[in-house]
């Protein structure tokens, strides 16, 4: 055995021991980040790896997500874009030398056949025997230039059917790269993007905008006590409940672990509350059940802050009073709305909360809700 492949599989003894020590499952997706740590070809994860570990020595699993996503899944995406454009490029190059070699081609036939037309009146004046010939050479002449120009309107479609294959990869390539892997709503990337644009856009219409952030109530609890495969379950049913519930320009988001947001504009405040709190019932309403054994989970309940877009906000003074409306909910006993026109006056200064929620492989201990 190759001392390459002895390395290969000491790297990988030392991932799964490294799983262990930070506490993180260790599933492929793990596995992979650790791997690419350990084998220490990128020096910017390993510097991020360092700073994500707690002062305990483990480490989240939300911050190892980060780190698969920035270091890991966004750098694939970046390497498939570019091929994507590169071979993009090659078929508009294609395309260009094409037409100006059938440019070229063109001018050289027209000079030919306006020769051999003044040959064929010269000679048809003097009844020269020639003119037969002549006559096949102009039929040779025109002949090719169809031949040409067919050939070239097939490689103009074949070039024209590609381009747009790779156009329809591009898309593809964007929408995953702003996608949650785990509950298939939009990413955090995704949400940050379309915050800015409707934002943007409030500021010169004057419509209101309305952001709810919503967490899954002692979610760490729940994980810990019924496994983080069972966890990353109950996060796609609530994002799917949340989804049903959704319509129109109003963007829904995974924010961040077990925190969700959703964006809603052209709509005021009162009607986000509603909106939140028939979600908030919606999945309150639900009794969880373990696949596999049938045993009652009992149910999830979320909080929600809700704030509403003034003149002088930023992106990141309506987040960040969201949020402090999203911490009264929970200091105020959870399983609530919670707006910005209601008192905060008693809620201490939020804390950062622990990030406590992953993704996960499926397994067959999968989470399901009954009515």
């Amino acid at each position: 055995m190759s001392n390459q492949i002895e390395r290969t599989y000491d790297v990988a003894e030392e991932a799964l021991g490294l799983a262990k020590t930070l506490k993180l499952a260790a599933d492929p997706r793990n596995l992979e980040l650790l791997y690419a740590h350990l084998a220490r070809n990128n020096s910017t994860l390993s510097s991020d790896f360092y700073a994500a570990v707690s002062s305990d020595g483990t480490m989240s699993q939300d911050e190892a997500d980060r780190l698969y996503s920035v270091h890991i899944q966004q750098s694939d995406l970046a390497e498939r874009i570019a091929e994507v454009i590169y071979k993009l490029e090659g078929e508009v190059s294609k395309v260009a030398n094409a037409v100006k070699q059938s440019g070229s081609d063109s001018n050289e036939f027209k000079k030919d056949i306006g020769t051999l037309t003044a040959e064929i009146a010269g000679a048809a004046a003097s009844a020269d025997p020639s003119v037969g010939s002549i006559l096949e050479g102009v039929a040779k002449i025109v002949q090719s230039v169809s031949e040409t120009n067919e050939k070239l309107e097939s490689q103009l479609a074949e070039s024209s059917d590609e381009i747009s294959f790779l156009r329809e990869s591009i898309d593809t390539i964007q929408h995953e790269a702003l996608t949650d892997t785990l509950t298939g709503i939009h990413n955090r990337k995704a949400f940050d993007q379309s915050i800015s644009e409707i934002l943007e856009r409030a500021n010169e219409t004057g419509e209101p905008v309305t952001l709810i952030l919503a967490d899954v109530d002692h979610f760490k609890r729940f994980n810990d006590r019924w496994g983080h495969q069972t966890g990353d379950q109950v996060l796609r049913l609530v994002a799917e409940m949340m989804k049903s519930n959704v319509k129109g320009k109003d963007v829904l988001a995974r924010y961040g672990g077990e925190e969700f947001a959703i964006i809603l504009p052209d709509t005021p405040i009162d009607n986000g509350a509603n909106l939140a709190n028939k979600i908030r019932e919606a999945i309150g309403a639900r009794s969880l059940k373990k696949r596999r054994t049938n045993e009652n989970m009992g149910s999830v309940t979320m909080s929600m802050g809700i704030a509403t877009f003034c003149d002088t906000d930023t992106v990141e003074t309506l987040i960040e009073r969201a949020d402090q409306c999203l911490y009264a909910a929970k200091h105020q006993g959870r399983n609530q709305v919670f707006t910005q026109e209601m008192d905060l006056s008693s809620v201490p200064t939020p804390k950062k909360p622990d990030a406590d929620a992953g993704s996960s492989e499926d397994s067959d201990d999968e989470a399901s809700a009954v009515a």
